[in-house]
């Protein structure tokens, strides 16, 4: 087990990391521990164990579903938030979030496991062989949930799967699917992300001051 944290990491988070690398050595190699600070989340890995599970490391910027739980409503807030996700690699990982908070009951970081389960599964197929009387795995849909190195990549990624749903280039499209495409990002917590409007302004070939104007717009429409 290999743990590792920043220097410098928020003095709010450092009682946490007795908690993450105690997990970290209970779980084992095959179970990744991270610690995010939601207050920089171009960088916001702040204590790493296991990093080999998704690629991370000390300073990955929050992930775009990471993003899309802390612009949710507060039900995601509560306890742990639990999910299946697909690594980048193709593996399929069980994941857990739990929200951190101050005393004032502001979010200040996310607790994050990411357990592989490809060991788990072979005994369970194995299992399943044995025993198993029906088809129906009762499992849900795993998320395709990216890790990316830096922000750029985020960026990429979500835009990625923009263009593929709209099925052609975002600078093609019309002002009012643009403004589809603002509303869906906003709902994904993707504009939480420093850098993210000049991103989006060269894909869609606008500029920036345009962006913030179909932002605008959309918010106006949601009040």
């Amino acid at each position: 087990m290999h743990f590792e944290f920043s220097d410098t990491i928020n003095a709010l988070l450092r009682p946490f990391l007795p908690v993450a690398e105690g997990l970290a050595a209970l779980l084992g190699d095959d179970c990744e521990i991270l610690l995010y600070d939601v207050a920089m989340l171009e960088r916001s890995v702040v204590a790493c164990a296991n990093g080999h599970i998704t690629g991370r490391e000390l300073g990955s910027p929050m992930t775009g579903y990471g993003l899309q739980l802390l612009n949710a409503e507060d039900q995601y807030r509560d306890g742990i938030h639990i999910y299946i996700a697909r690594a980048n690699n193709g593996v399929l990982i069980k994941s857990g979030v739990i929200f951190l908070r101050d005393d004032r009951d502001k979010v200040i970081g996310l607790l994050c496991l990411h357990f592989d389960t490809t060991k788990a599964r072979a005994a369970k197929n194995l299992i399943d062989h044995y025993f198993s009387i029906g088809t129906d795995t009762g499992e849900s849909e795993p998320i395709n949930e990216f890790f990316g190195l830096e922000i750029e990549d985020v960026f990429k990624n979500t835009l990625l799967e923009v263009r593929i749903n709209s099925g052609r280039p975002l600078s093609a499209l019309t002002k009012g699917e643009k403004l589809e495409i603002i509303r869906s990002l906003l709902d994904r917590g993707f504009f939480m992300m420093k850098g993210s409007v000049d991103f989006l302004a060269k894909e869609m070939q606008n500029s920036k001051f345009t962006i913030y104007a179909y932002m605008r717009e959309v918010q106006k429409h949601r009040i």
